[in-house]
């Protein structure tokens, strides 16, 4: 190929890496719902405005969600791991995880799916 074309090859790509990088990470609000999965299956679809908290049984084990100034959190859990409760609060990112108790905590993403839309 021409150095021309891998000119405008590589500078469509770094544009196109740069709107999505505007969009995804600077744009639009934050994320204010909390879905909560337990053993795969939604259980809750907590809203991050209100503060409030709430208990996830999952048989004989159980999970104390926190929400608070727009963040959630595993206050409590029945694990003996404890590695959710250290987790700390969150409103974004990456989800928190509870593997003995099979409980995750993902952020929907509402400006992706603007975006998508």
């Amino acid at each position: 190929m021409k150095t021309k074309t891998w000119i405008l090859i590589f500078a469509t790509l770094a544009l196109i890496c740069s709107i999505l990088n505007l969009l995804l990470f600077y744009g639009g609000e934050e994320n204010n719902t909390a879905l909560v999965y337990s053993d795969g299956t939604l259980v809750e679809r907590i809203d991050l405005t209100q503060d409030a908290d709430y208990r996830i049984d999952f048989g004989k084990e159980w999970n104390i969600l926190s929400v608070k100034n727009g963040k959630i959190s595993v206050s409590s859990a029945s694990c003996a791991t404890q590695d959710c409760v250290r987790h700390g609060q969150s409103n974004h990112g990456a989800p928190i995880v509870c593997l003995p108790n099979r409980l995750v905590i993902e952020f929907e993403d509402t400006q992706l799916d603007a975006f998508l839309k």
